[in-house]
């Protein structure tokens, strides 16, 4: 089922989603594999369930497929993953006229994505995001990245796929903590565009935890509708809404910076992160105290930590923070509430203002 369409100066392409759909795999991406070879690059969790079925496909088709799975985490996300990759490829004599495919959750979409735009100077990308944070977010809008040890996603490009697929099916036996993590993101965009889906997780939480259809199915799309549309507008991140989506990742990237990408999801690092943006929100007076606790329930609904954990020592964590890729002029933009569906981009927070709202958060 069709979930959305992004306009892009790289060429326009579709992101489809449903249960079941992979079966369709082959009539999908059938346009863009022409006198193509298949190189499958796979998380090694979804490999032996998704991506044999994925060759056999193919390769019933005549499609040659070369595979290649890997373990990929926040801590393997960097340069000496990439370069494993650039040599396995070139082993395999990966050309221009080739093509990509991206298996797993947001790492791989990000780092496989990152391969794809660099390897030969661009080669064909299809993505497919096989936890809900890569279905909602990660895989979404061309952004591709690996990190260095002083910052996440410090290293990237602007690299459109030329398809999506996901599958709904491979959330069945997504780790429960990997499926939180994902509605981290879900719920971002309701709290930056849509009362009306802010409602929806608010009404339906036990259907929606349960993964029960059709409002499961509903949200998804909903939520990758949205960000469809916000990338169509703003392809290189040069908009207000486009930037609006960084709610919380200032902070949440400081906090995997600072674990060093092993103690928490990307989710659960933003739902912090959206938490203490919320209460800076909240100290210069755009919100009132109730948007915070009414933000802190229904991360906690879903699972969600909206605390910063204990012994971090937060003015490091800040000075993490100053040093992100969004910063300009030495500023943060910081993406703050003033209520559900409502946003404003500020960068002349004071620093008092930060830490005491990163304090009241630990």
């Amino acid at each position: 089922m069709l979930a959305g369409q992004i306009k892009s100066q790289q060429g326009d392409y579709n992101i489809y989603a449903g249960e079941g759909i992979l079966d369709k795999i082959f009539s999908l991406s059938e346009n863009e594999i022409t006198n193509s070879r298949i190189f499958l690059i796979s998380d090694l969790k979804v490999f032996s369930n998704i991506g044999t079925n994925i060759i056999k496909t193919f390769e019933s088709n005549s499609i040659k497929v070369e595979s290649l799975s890997i373990e990929l985490d926040e801590s393997k996300k960097d340069l000496s993953t990439v370069t494993k990759i650039y040599e396995w490829l070139h082993e395999k004599g990966a050309e221009r006229s080739d093509i990509i495919f991206s298996l797993g959750g947001g790492v791989a979409t990000d780092l496989v994505g990152y391969v794809a735009a660099t390897w030969l100077r661009g080669i064909k990308l299809i993505h497919i995001p096989t936890t809900l944070a890569s279905m909602v977010d990660a895989s979404i809008g061309g952004k591709t990245a690996v990190n260095l040890k002083q910052g996440k996603n410090l290293v990237g490009a602007f690299y459109q796929p030329k398809l999506i697929i996901m599958d709904t099916e491979s959330l069945v036996t997504l780790p429960q903590r990997e499926m939180n993590s994902g509605w981290a993101e879900a719920l971002k965009h309701s709290l930056l565009f849509d009362k009306d889906l802010f409602d929806k997780f608010n009404n339906n939480s036990a259907k929606l935890l349960k993964k029960e259809d059709p409002i499961f199915s509903e949200i998804i799309r909903r939520s990758v509708e949205i960000k469809a549309n916000i990338v169509s507008k703003d392809e290189y991140e040069t908009g207000e809404d486009r930037i609006r989506l960084n709610f919380g990742h200032t902070i949440g990237h400081a906090l995997e910076t600072y674990t060093s990408y092993t103690d928490l999801l990307h989710g659960e690092a933003v739902s912090i992160g959206m938490v203490v943006a919320t209460k800076i929100s909240s100290s210069l007076s755009y919100c009132g105290e109730n948007l915070v606790n009414k933000i802190e329930k229904l991360l906690n609904i879903y699972n969600l930590p909206t605390r910063i954990p204990e012994g971090i020592d937060l003015n490091n964590l800040y000075n993490i923070a100053k040093s992100d890729k969004k910063v300009k002029s030495g500023k943060i933009n910081w993406i703050l509430l003033e209520e559900v569906g409502k946003s404003k981009i500020i960068n002349d927070v004071p620093d008092q203002v930060v830490i005491d709202s990163l304090t009241n958060s630990q």
